[in-house]
């Protein structure tokens, strides 16, 4: 069986200032019904794992944006383990993905599922389920991940040639599970953005001017 999991992609967050002091008073977190840009968790889960599907290589840059009702949201998409920098206007909303399970219509990424999209999401429900427990701090405050666990419907996706998920080229159809944090936007300053999930250690110093 194919793993179904992108660890690749998550981020569990730790935020303060570059003198290590508590970056902002009020939580950053979006919570578990809230939007930005005008959507809601399972929507920026559905986007994330479009662009999963879109590259045809690891991408070399975590710093990465998406566009939704005019608005822009930044994207950061891990790289590996290790530090990563980023810069972001005052303001700017982040998405960033814990961790997700997906299935797909194409040939062998369905698990023994069905391809309508009910199985589908009963397929990235299932592979979801395999993930153990997650723990993360939002400005030295605990986070409830399990709050944020959210589930797409149905969605279209396109693979490109040679894509990162070792599908064929075309188009097809997906549903993902998974956890994921709506950020709104950082005040002026140095930020850190720590992770550790299932082994998974990787630091963002975000620059927001």
């Amino acid at each position: 069986m194919r793993s179904k999991l992108l660890f690749v992609f998550a981020a569990v967050l730790l935020l303060s200032s570059s003198t290590g002091a508590i970056a902002a008073q009020r939580s950053n977190v979006v919570p578990p019904t809230g939007k930005v840009a005008g959507h809601g968790y399972a929507y920026w889960m559905e986007r994330h794992q479009q662009f999963a599907f879109s590259l045809s290589h690891p991408t070399s840059s975590p710093c990465n944006s998406l566009t939704a009702n005019g608005k822009r949201v930044a994207f950061f998409v891990g790289v590996g383990t290790g530090t990563h920098s980023c810069s972001e206007p005052v303001g700017r909303p982040i998405y960033v993905n814990v961790v997700s399970a997906w299935c797909s219509t194409f040939a062998g990424d369905h698990d023994g599922f069905g391809t309508s999209d009910a199985e589908l999401q009963a397929c990235s429900s299932h592979a979801f389920a395999q993930v153990g427990p997650a723990s993360g701090t939002v400005d030295g405050k605990a986070v409830n991940l399990e709050a944020l666990v959210a589930a797409t419907g149905g969605f279209p996706v396109h693979a490109v040639p040679g894509n990162v998920l070792g599908l064929p080229a075309g188009n097809g159809r997906a549903a993902a599970d998974g956890i994921g944090l709506l950020l709104t936007g950082f005040s002026k300053g140095t930020h850190t953005i720590h992770y550790i999930v299932q082994g998974h250690n990787v630091t963002y110093i975000v620059h927001v001017s």
